[in-house]
C-alpha cells in the first residue's frame, strides 16, 4: 500500500492573523474640498457614529447613507461607512465608499491603510499591494503597512519576498509570534526544511495561535531530515494541540510503519477516521497497516470500508485484494484486483496480488503473466519514488515470485536502507540469502530481525532449520 507523506500545509487553510488598522471612533475630521455637508445630514453621521462606535455595524451604515443621501460630497461618512461594510465582509461596499472618500478628499493614508484589507478579503491581491505601497509612501516605516505587505506577498506565493519582509517586521516587533510562523509556512514552500523548522520553533517559544501547524511543520522539517523518531514527537504534539490536522494522522502513521510500529500505526489512523470516517486515505492505509501486522481479517473489514467511502480508488481495491489473499478467499481476491485495474490497468502492485491469487489457484500461465506486468509496474513505480521504503520491498517481492532472487535482493536492501526497522522486509532478506545458500548472511539477518520482532525473528529461524 502507498501512502503519501505530505510535506508542507498542502491541505491546511492558512488564517493570516491580520492586524486590523486603528480607524478610531467615528469622529475624526477630514480635509473637505467643495460643497460642505448641511447640519441635517452631520446629525445623521453623528448618530452613525454612535452605532459604529457599539459595533452597530448595520445601523451605522443606515444612518451613514441617509446624510450621504442628503450631502452626497461627506467624505467622512463615506469613509466610515466603508469600514462599517468592512466589517461586516462587505467589501464590494467597502471598496465603493473608501473610493469615494478618497475621491472627496478624505486622508489618503487612513484609506490606503484599510481599504487593502478589502481588496485583500476579496482575493484582490494586486489591488491590496497597491494600497499598501502607496501607503508606505507615506510612511515608509508603518510597521502595520509592512506586516501587511508580508500578508499579501505570502498569498501571492512570492515566499521570499514575504520573508523578508516579515524580517523586517520582526526587526522593530519581536514579538509577532505568528509572523514566525508564516515565515516558517513561507519556508517550506521553498522547501528550505532547515529554516522551515527554526521559524516554527522560535513561533512555539513565542506561543504563536498556531501551535498546532507550528508542531506539524516542525514534523515536516524532522521527517525531511531523517529523524523519524523527534518527527513523531512533534506530530504527536501537534495533534495534541489540533486534533483536526487529517494529513497528520496520515502522515504520523506512515512513519510508526516506517519504524515498525505497526500498533502505533494502527492506533494513529483509527484515531483519525474516528474525526474524519470518510478519508478515504485513512481506510486505505489501515488496510496496509493490518496486512503488515498479519491481522488479516482486520484488514479485509478495513478494506471492505475502504471500497464503500471510495468505490473509484483503486488502491482500496488494491489492498483488499490483497487482505483476501492473507485470509485465503482467493476468488474474492482476483475479484477485487481486476476491479483496481479497471481503474489502474499498469498497476504494479495489484499485479502483483492477482498473480499470486492465480499461483494459488493452479493457473500458472495467467500467474506468470502478471508477475512480469508486476516487475514492469514496480520498476516504474520505484523510479517516481525512489525514497519509498515499500516500493522497494514491493518490487523486490516481485521479482522473488519471478524467480530473479539477486534483484530481489538488491532491493530489499535498499527498502531496509530507507526504513531499517521494516520488519518483514528483513524477514524476507534473511529467507533469501538463506535460499541462496548464504548462511551467515541469512543468520545476520535474523538475529536483526529478532531484536526488532521476536515473534517473526523466531519464524526466520525455524523456517532456516527445516531445510
Amino acid at each position: 500500500m502507498r501512502t503519501k507523506i505530505f510535506i508542507g500545509l498542502t491541505s491546511c487553510i492558512l488564517m493570516l492573523a491580520l492586524f486590523f488598522a486603528f480607524i478610531g471612533e467615528a469622529s475624526a475630521q477630514p480635509r473637505n474640498q467643495g460643497k460642505k455637508p448641511n447640519d441635517r445630514a452631520k446629525k445623521l453621521a453623528a448618530q452613525g457614529d454612535v452605532l459604529y462606535n457599539q459595533k452597530d455595524y448595520r445601523g451605522a451604515i443606515n444612518k451613514y447613507a441617509e446624510a450621504i443621501a442628503i450631502s452626497p460630497n461627506f467624505p467622512q461618512a463615506h469613509f466610515f461607512k466603508g469600514s462599517a461594510h468592512l466589517f461586516l465582509d462587505e467589501n464590494d461596499a467597502a471598496i465603493e465608499e473608501f473610493d469615494a472618500a478618497l475621491l472627496q478628499g478624505f486622508a489618503p493614508m487612513k484609506v490606503h491603510e484599510i481599504r487593502w484589507e478589502a481588496y485583500f478579503e476579496k482575493k484582490d491581491y494586486d489591488a491590496a499591494l497597491n494600497d499598501v505601497r502607496q501607503g508606505l509612501r507615506i510612511e515608509p516605516n508603518n510597521s502595520y503597512l509592512t506586516l501587511a505587505l508580508g500578508n499579501i506577498y505570502l498569498m501571492k506565493e512570492s515566499y521570499q519576498d514575504a520573508i523578508d519582509t516579515y524580517n523586517k517586521v520582526l526587526s522593530t516587533n519581536p514579538n509577532l509570534a505568528d509572523v514566525y510562523f508564516f515565515i516558517a509556512f513561507a519556508y517550506s514552500r521553498l522547501g528550505n526544511f532547515e529554516q522551515q523548522g527554526l521559524a516554527a520553533i522560535d513561533a512555539i517559544k513565542k506561543n504563536t495561535q498556531y501551535a498546532g501547524e507550528s508542531y506539524k511543520l516542525i514534523g515536516d522539517a524532522l521527517t525531511v531530515g531523517r529523524k523519524p523518531k523527534e518527527a513523531i514527537l512533534a506530530y504527536e504534539r501537534a495533534l495534541n494541540v489540533k486534533p483536526e490536522m487529517l494529513e497528520v494522522y496520515t502522515t504520523l502513521a506512515s512513519i510508526y510503519q516506517n519504524q515498525s510500529r505497526l500498533a502505533d500505526a494502527i492506533n494513529t489512523a483509527k484515531k483519525g477516521i474516528k474525526l474524519f470516517p470518510d478519508d478515504e486515505n485513512l481506510w486505505v492505509a489501515l488496510t496496509w497497516f493490518y496486512s503488515l501486522a498479519d491481522r488479516n481479517t482486520e484488514a479485509v473489514g478495513a478494506g471492505q470500508q475502504a471500497v464503500r467511502v471510495a468505490p473509484n480508488q483503486y488502491m482500496a481495491h488494491t489492498n483488499l485484494c490483497r487482505a483476501y489473499n492473507d485470509t485465503k478467499q482467493y476468488p474474492q481476491a482476483i475479484l477485487s484486483c481486476n476491479k483496481a485495474l479497471a481503474l489502474q490497468p499498469n498497476d504494479g502492485e495489484t499485479s502483483l496480488y492477482i498473480a499470486r491469487a492465480y499461483d494459488l489457484t493452479n493457473k500458472p500461465d495467467l500467474a506468470t503473466q502478471f508477475y512480469k506486468k508486476a516487475v514492469s509496474g514496480l520498476i516504474e513505480y520505484v523510479r517516481v519514488n525512489s525514497e519509498s521504503a515499500d516500493a522497494y520491498y514491493l518490487l523486490a517481492n516481485a521479482y522473488f515470485a519471478d524467480q530473479q532472487r539477486g534483484k530481489a535482493i538488491e532491493n530489499f536492501k535498499k527498502s531496509l536502507q530507507f526504513s531499517p526497522n521494516f520488519a518483514k522486509a528483513r524477514y524476507n532478506l534473511g529467507y533469501l540469502y538463506f535460499l541462496e545458500n548464504n548462511m551467515s548472511a541469512a543468520r545476520e539477518q535474523q538475529s536483526l530481525l529478532v531484536k526488532l520482532d521476536p515473534v517473526l525473528g523466531e519464524k526466520l529461524k525455524q523456517a532456516m532449520e527445516k531445510k
